[in-house]
């Protein structure tokens, strides 16, 4: 049976532009205590933070997929690699309103690390460890097909 991608436009993309200085929100220097995988990563900003990338999909090391598992280790080792025991800084988007408030998701903050001036959401993405878009997994018995959809 062929693995099929099935591919959602979803609404009107807005050009991307990489950030070059943060907006509003809060931002903060921090330390990477330890990488979870391609796209978490916990920061110890006065306490430790479990960070979730913004804008970043990352393969899961925890999946029934082979494939995907593997990818999500290597995933996982290059974010590793590039940041794990690193000062890095930490930026939380705001809302429009200038507000932090709806920031958690699975109990880890979203947000971006920059590293040396780099966003590693866009640094995941540009090295083929995370895309963009979320890709989501459908078994047909024990075969996984790759759905990507987008937000």
């Amino acid at each position: 049976m062929p693995n099929y991608r099935v591919i959602h436009n979803g609404p009107p993309k807005r050009r991307a532009v990489k950030m070059q200085q943060p907006q509003e929100g809060f931002t903060t220097k921090a330390k990477v205590t330890r990488v979870i995988d391609g796209d978490t990563v916990d920061v110890e900003i006065t306490r430790k933070v479990r960070v979730r990338l913004k804008d970043c999909w990352a393969p899961e090391k925890k999946s029934r997929d082979i494939v995907e598992k593997q990818k999500g280790m290597a995933s996982l080792a290059h974010l590793a690699a590039v940041i794990d025991d690193k000062e890095i800084v930490l930026f939380i988007p705001a809302d429009d309103r200038g507000e932090i408030k709806d920031i958690f998701t699975f109990g880890r903050v979203v947000g971006h690390i920059f590293y040396n001036g780099e966003d590693m959401s866009e640094h995941m993405i540009e090295s083929g460890h995370a895309t963009k878009n979320k890709v989501k997994y459908k078994y047909v018995g024990s075969r996984a097909t790759e759905l990507y959809v987008c937000f």
